[in-house]
């Protein structure tokens, strides 16, 4: 299962970096592979550990002193019998097509 999501905490920064550098410590923590991008990160691995990682990001930005909301955004790519080397091979079917 492939997940990528965005989770935007507002502590009236206007920054996320530290934000995004929490939930990476989070993401490494876990052991699954991951791949941080400029607009969110994706995360792959079997479904419960995936979800479990999603819950615990969004959880530690959540508490983070001084966020009043948080928004998270999450798009889910579940397919069956595949845990693991699909974001590589994704990447690599369309990248054959060009």
């Amino acid at each position: 299962m492939i997940a990528w999501f965005s989770i935007a905490p507002d502590d009236g920064s206007g920054s996320y970096s530290k934000h995004v550098a929490a939930a990476l410590r989070v993401i490494r923590q876990s052991g699954l592979s991951f791949r941080l991008g400029a607009m969110g990160t994706e995360v792959e691995g079997p479904r419960p550990e995936v979800f479990a990682v999603l819950a615990r990001c969004h959880e530690v930005l959540a508490t983070a002193p001084g966020v009043r909301r948080t928004a998270t955004v999450i798009k889910i790519d579940d397919r069956v019998g595949t845990e693991s080397g699909e974001i590589e091979r994704k990447i690599a079917a369309v990248e054959r097509l060009t």
